[in-house]
């Protein structure tokens, strides 16, 4: 008897897979891939074709980390939307064939497959993108979750959703509401305080951001503010039509004041941020925006 084992290479490591397959899973997975192995995978062949059984003693493929992906799930069904895999580094946009969460097998006629792990980092997802309404509830328990460094706020003027093909979970959120600052609620001003999205998504970010300013837009709002850390990269609200304002300084004694102490410790950091702005009203009006 002839056995199989997977093994998946992901940012130049090789991971083997948790289980065993047979002569007829083989043929079965190898059959949906038209028999082409893609590049980022390979298939290790113990045991032998008699009634004797080897075990699996190779020592680099017992020593590789374990990876518990099903290839028989992965090539089960064909997408039922259109996709694609963009690598940021090769500015290549490959179609995608299978993919089950965020490993995807991608191709054509004129590419030989590859598999591929999408990070958000050198890939990501091209597919249809659609914006949905989304209570405060919603967004605040994606923000809690999933945020890499702010909690959820505690109120909003409204929130959107974005949401992939084919997938009920969002791909990410933001949510808006009056300005924290106080010299700048003039009653015309929006801020989009939190845009929290799954980095898979081919900008996903940039998408939150433009619906939230056409949101306010139609609510009446003409200029829109957010922030940023100095370390991220500021690109999805520049696509959006935002410039960079200046910077917030940072809070030497943290969230705190003297008249109003924290009594619950706050994740959002205090050193220096990044203001952008987008005014949408006509330039004879912006000489009044700070009075």
């Amino acid at each position: 008897m002839v056995y199989h084992i997977f093994q998946y290479c992901i940012e130049g490591i090789w991971y083997r897979d948790s289980q065993v397959f047979s002569d007829a899973q083989i043929d079965s997975i190898m059959n949906r891939l038209e028999w082409r192995m893609p590049s980022g995978m390979r298939a290790f062949h113990f045991g032998s074709p008699g009634p004797g059984y080897y075990p699996l003693d190779n020592p680099v493929v017992l020593h590789r980390p374990v990876l518990p992906l099903d290839p028989a799930a992965l090539v089960m069904g064909e997408l039922g939307y259109q996709a694609s895999l963009n690598d940021r580094y090769t500015r290549q946009r490959i179609p995608v064939i299978h993919r089950i969460g965020r490993f995807v097998i991608c191709g054509s006629q004129d590419i030989w497959p590859c598999f591929r792990y999408v990070d958000g980092k050198r890939y990501a997802l091209i597919s249809e993108l659609r914006i949905v309404p989304l209570s405060f509830r919603a967004a605040r328990e994606y923000v809690q979750r999933y945020h890499r460094h702010n909690e959820a706020p505690q109120g909003h003027k409204f929130s959107v959703g974005l949401i992939s093909s084919n997938e009920s979970r969002y791909a990410g959120v933001a949510i808006a509401s009056v300005p924290k600052a106080r010299h700048l609620n003039d009653g015309f001003t929006l801020e989009i305080n939190r845009v929290c999205c799954d980095s898979a998504y081919f900008n996903a970010c940039s998408k939150l951001y433009g619906a939230a300013v056409k949101a306010g837009r139609a609510m009446g709002y003409t200029r829109f503010i957010t922030y940023t850390l100095p370390e991220e990269g500021g690109s999805s609200v520049k696509a959006a039509g935002f410039h960079l304002d200046g910077i917030v300084p940072e809070r030497k004694d943290g969230w705190h004041r003297n008249n109003r102490r924290r009594n619950t410790p706050c994740r959002a950091p205090a050193g220096p941020k990044l203001r952008w702005v987008l005014d949408t009203r006509p330039a004879q009006d912006h000489g009044n925006c700070d009075e």
